[in-house]
């Protein structure tokens, strides 16, 4: 049987570039996930809960901003294109078909995702890279052409769907929302008002000491994570830059792009060129212009004009590093061989830290602190993946992942 005979990508298989990549975009998600975890978006700076704090704050925070923010799950995204390609390359080298591989590969994916965003976690990206990988594998075998048009059309498309909600009036995200609510009534868990509305409590979320009532809030917040994505038309950015991951992943595996030192300093430049001015005018308007439909129509398309072409030139600029072996960047390579276990630990490890039934750390940390803790646990996982892969050939989670979709006896020990 083809699950039977088709073996994951061998040590001796893999591009230490993407290893690095993955690794240092698992980084600067954290960096993302963690103000969330943090509770520092929930609990305003004179809250009473908010004790440690620094002069820098204000600035870490804006240059995260600009520099971080989108940037490196724009990178994961790509990633994500570039591993298809690497899927589909391997499947046809052993004469199989991809699409039922690849659709199993998806659905222990989406397996996994919805049992960290359902339970654990309600910024959950998996669900939502899975759930799209089904539809990515109609385009494995499109033109290069095709692939950039089309990536092109549905990274500017949130601006169609931000144009219909505004000028039919028909805000459909808010069905998840209003679930949401629905849900926290439903189990008696806490709410408040909000924009003239009931909306579940967040901070009350945090703060809570009960395991079980944890559970039952995170099941409503699954529907706030649904509503942000319709919001923001994610679906549509994601899938786009899916199609540049597999447009990208061509390239390095047939035509050696990540040897072609002229073409990867072109996009580094050129997407800094671009991308670094609209960040930073994005950065001004939502740090210090009031919010209007103007101004969240200029962040729908400053993630087109902006986010993507920085994030494109993040990733030649740190080819272009590996190409001239700069030795630190090896430190990544470790975590970004084991990135799903590591995403994953994250979630772990931040609500323990910060929740309330764990340290309850929530709301007490200003913005330089959190990023110093960001930076610690990651340093952690470092450590911890560096020790791992010593004794074992994958993370335990891309063990898991591997041997659900292969449907095969996988050693996990080296």
């Amino acid at each position: 049987m083809e699950n039977e005979t088709v073996k994951p990508i061998s040590k001796s298989e893999r591009i230490a570039y993407l290893d690095i990549l993955r690794g240092i975009s698992i980084l600067f998600i954290y960096t993302a996930n963690i103000l969330m975890f943090s509770g520092i978006f929930f609990f305003p700076e004179d809250s009473p809960q908010r004790l440690y704090t620094l002069p820098t704050d204000e600035w870490v925070d804006f240059i995260n901003y600009v520099l971080v923010d989108g940037k490196f799950y724009s990178i994961f995204s790509l990633l994500f294109g570039i591993g298809c390609v690497i899927q589909f390359n391997n499947l046809t080298a052993h004469g199989k078909a991809f699409a039922p591989f690849f659709r199993r590969r998806m659905f222990w994916l989406l397996i996994i995702g919805l049992i960290h965003l359902v339970l654990f976690w309600p910024g959950d990206i998996l669900t939502l890279y899975a759930f799209l990988g089904f539809f990515l594998i109609w385009f494995v075998k499109k033109s290069n052409k095709t692939l950039l048009i089309t990536a092109g059309i549905f990274i500017l498309f949130p601006l169609v769907n931000w144009a219909f909600m505004h000028f039919s009036g028909i805000y459909y995200p808010g069905l998840a929302f209003q679930k949401s609510t629905e849900i926290y009534q439903y189990f008696g868990m806490p709410i408040m008002e909000f924009q003239g509305g009931l909306s579940p409590n967040f901070i009350a979320y945090q703060l809570n000491e009960n395991i079980a009532d944890f559970f039952k809030m995170n099941l409503g917040n699954t529907f706030i994570r649904i509503g942000r994505i319709l919001d923001e038309g994610r679906l549509f950015k994601v899938f786009g830059i899916f199609l540049i991951g597999i447009w990208a992943g061509r390239k390095i595996l047939n035509e050696n792009i990540l040897d072609n030192t002229a073409f990867l300093k072109k996009v580094f430049v050129i997407g800094l060129l671009v991308g670094l001015p609209v960040n930073i005018v994005r950065g001004y308007i939502e740090f210090f212009v009031d919010s209007t439909d103007t101004t969240k129509l200029f962040h729908i398309l400053a993630y087109a004009l902006g986010t993507v072409p920085l994030a494109l030139s993040y990733a030649a600029g740190i080819a272009l590093l590996v190409k001239k072996k700069v030795g630190f960047l090896d430190w990544f390579k470790p975590v970004g061989k084991t990135a799903l276990s590591n995403y994953l630990f994250q979630t772990a490890i931040s609500t323990i830290i910060f929740y309330g039934f764990g340290f309850n750390l929530v709301g007490k940390f200003g913005f330089t602190y959190v990023m110093m803790i960001g930076l610690g646990v990651f340093i952690i996982q470092i450590i911890c993946s560096k020790i791992w892969l010593r004794y074992f050939k994958f993370g335990p989670m891309e063990w898991l992942w591997r041997k659900l979709t292969y449907g095969i006896q996988l050693k996990i020990k080296k």
